[in-house]
């Protein structure tokens, strides 16, 4: 299998394409009145441009291309302090804007290719890949766990290689093994079951999406889950009738939907296959009047917008043969893909609930700071980021945050805790499933 994925060296002319003018740093509203506010975790928490999204990591990535730069540790440690959220990327108006975060996760990949990355802490996430098929060390057995309530309450969740269904929910790795998240999957299986929905998971058999070994830069890692994950998909379609595959993940979403497009192979193993996030499945539902509201929950809560829902669905029109500008330009965006809307009308649609909006919204929302293996490698600093936008939501005036992602559903709340807040972060599954 051919894979699209480009090396630093080969995205050295788009490299050069950064003038250093330093937008990517903040997030602007030109008003009136005009606004200002910052949008780089590791900017805010480092403050050294080198650790600063295009102006710094741009920079890095010059210095290894030109040979100036050798990777020691605190310059692999440099690399790595980035949550690769987008941030940057969506203030950026350069020809270079639709590849930053390609660029970031190029030298990491070149990190990894030449020995020296990730950072020691991270690499048990490679090593349990290798032994476990999962970032999180957990065995097999563990992964249907979440499913026991369900089984004792005489509605077993289907395993999908025994019994065919239309439906395969993946669950991913993070709802499954972090304890604290698995009330993800079970609010998601509730929901199916209330609506009434043939659907079965892969249970002991799922492995993991390659989100996060793809974000280290352990491209090797990736395209074997990759693969395996494609071919499994292909069969389930083929000889168990699925047509449709529901992650409530956000990485999950953004690596099958849009990493796993790099395989010269995806058409051809995820033809007739929908894949889509949990949110955007049941809003169609909710559109159509076969999904009805009738408990209130009186709470006055805020959003959160995921990195791997919002700017990483971005989709950027580039002038790829100069017949509009010139070759390589960067001619505009399109946020149609992006879960901006759609779980905030749901959200108001719940009975009682008063909706509060934070002012770093969409596009240019805060990252929760737990992406990009920041959480593996710099918890301290991903609780602490988390802190911060804990304390933005509270600004609002706001009981609870929501979203629709388990690494922000457990970095956020590990963030309430650090600033001693009761605020807590509900995905959104969890009140649609109360509010039913």
């Amino acid at each position: 299998m051919k894979w699209d994925i480009p090396t630093l060296e080969e995205l050295e002319d788009i490299v050069w394409k950064c003038t250093a003018c330093g937008n990517c740093k903040g997030t602007y509203d030109f008003g009136p009145p005009p606004t200002f506010g910052e949008i780089c975790p590791a900017g805010v928490e480092f403050g050294f441009d080198g650790n600063m999204s295009s102006k710094g990591k741009i920079a890095f990535a010059r210095g290894i291309l030109d040979g100036e730069l050798e990777w020691n540790e605190d310059f692999v440690d440099a690399i790595y302090k980035c949550t690769i959220c987008g941030g940057c990327q969506n203030q950026c108006e350069l020809d270079h804007k639709p590849f930053i975060p390609e660029i970031i996760e190029a030298m990491r990949r070149k990190a990894v290719k030449d020995g020296a990355g990730p950072m020691p802490a991270q690499k048990v996430i490679a090593q349990s890949m290798r032994s476990y098929n999962n970032p999180y060390q957990g065995p097999r057995r563990v992964r249907t766990d979440w499913t026991r309530p369900f089984k004792k309450a005489g509605k077993p969740i289907k395993d999908i290689m025994k019994e065919d269904a239309p439906i395969l929910f993946y669950v991913g790795c993070t709802g499954a093994f972090n304890l604290p998240v698995r009330n993800l999957p079970v609010a998601t299986a509730s929901i199916f079951q209330k609506l009434g929905l043939d659907f079965g998971i892969l249970g002991e058999n799922e492995i993991c999406c390659g989100s996060t070994a793809m974000r280290l830069g352990d491209v090797d890692e990736f395209k074997r889950v990759a693969e395996t994950n494609m071919k499994t998909f292909k069969d389930l379609h083929d000889n168990h009738g699925v047509k449709t595959i529901i992650t409530s993940c956000a990485g999950c979403f953004r690596a099958i939907k849009k990493d796993y497009s790099l395989s010269d192979e995806y058409n051809d193993l995820l033809g007739g296959i929908t894949v889509i996030h949990t949110t955007d499945f049941l809003y169609n539902f909710f559109k159509e009047g076969k999904m009805n509201f009738t408990k209130e929950l009186p709470w006055k809560v805020t959003y959160h917008d995921p990195c791997h829902t919002g700017r990483h669905l971005i989709d950027f029109k580039v002038d790829k043969d100069g017949s509009e500008q010139w070759i390589g330009s960067f001619l505009g965006k399109n946020e149609d893909r992006c879960l901006y809307d759609i779980p905030r009308e749901m959200l108001k649609a719940i009975p009682g609930i008063d909706f509060r909006e934070m002012e770093r919204i969409r596009s240019n929302s805060y990252c929760c700071g737990g992406g990009g293996g920041v959480m593996t490698g710099y918890g301290d600093w991903a609780v602490k980021n988390a802190g911060l936008r804990i304390e933005e939501g509270m600004g609002t005036g706001a009981e609870h945050m929501v979203s629709i992602c388990p690494f922000c559903h457990f970095n956020l709340n590990e963030g309430a805790k650090r600033v001693k807040s009761s605020m807590k972060l509900y995905d959104l599954v969890e009140l649609i499933d109360m509010a039913l």
